[in-house]
């Protein structure tokens, strides 16, 4: 006898609907923009009605900030399981290191943060509204750069590095057309981030750690 299919509870459907409208949300505000991501676009592309939308998210901005959590940590995990194990000793190695940060920056998922940040900039609600998920984005980015880099970084420095390559890749992202890694100035990045994985290595030398 074959057994029956467990069927879905309350919760899992649930859990379905909210991973539906999140997945949808990054879509439309990868594709259409933050301006063009109405509910009723999120809703068409989750296949969702809006009802079952406003019961789990009451405002368009709830669903919209909840949306930016949800990449933060889905692309952190994805960094995190991409340089899993991965070394730190050559330059070599913090290379390839900073070159999966840059994918993960400019994936198409992080241009839900580049919309929302744009919109934020002439709408207070917003930028209020953002800013715990920035605080915890800026949390989880900074504890896997300090599982990857503390051996070679001094804590009080380690932001400071971080912030530098990241507002370089998300520079590129908001002035490049094609964020393709192989695109222009695909290689003057490439290089860009060599350089830095040089003075990375060369002003923390690895002997002096503590």
């Amino acid at each position: 006898m074959t057994t029956p299919p467990s069927r879905r509870t309350q919760a899992d459907r649930r859990a379905g609907t909210i991973a539906a409208l999140l997945d949808a949300t990054v879509s439309c505000l990868t594709e259409r923009g933050y301006a063009a991501t109405s509910t009723a676009a999120v809703c068409a592309e989750a296949g969702v009605s809006q009802g079952a939308l406003f019961r789990h998210f009451p405002t368009r901005q709830a669903l919209l900030v909840a949306t930016a959590e949800h990449v933060a940590t889905r692309n952190v995990e994805a960094f995190r399981a991409t340089t899993a194990g991965a070394a730190v000793d050559s330059v070599d190695d913090v290379t390839a290191v900073l070159g999966h940060l840059r994918a993960t920056v400019l994936s198409p998922a992080n241009q839900t943060w580049r919309e929302l940040l744009v919109a934020a900039r002439s709408d207070a609600d917003l930028r209020t509204a953002l800013l715990p998920a920035r605080e915890s984005l800026q949390g989880q980015m900074l504890d896997a750069a300090a599982d990857l880099w503390g051996d070679r970084l001094p804590a009080d420095d380690l932001p400071a590095v971080l912030s530098i390559v990241v507002n370089m890749l998300d520079g590129l992202a908001f002035s490049a057309l094609d964020p393709d890694p192989t695109a222009a100035p695909g290689r003057t990045v490439e290089r860009a981030l060599r350089l830095l994985a040089e003075m990375v290595v060369s002003h923390y030398p690895q002997q002096e750690t503590r």
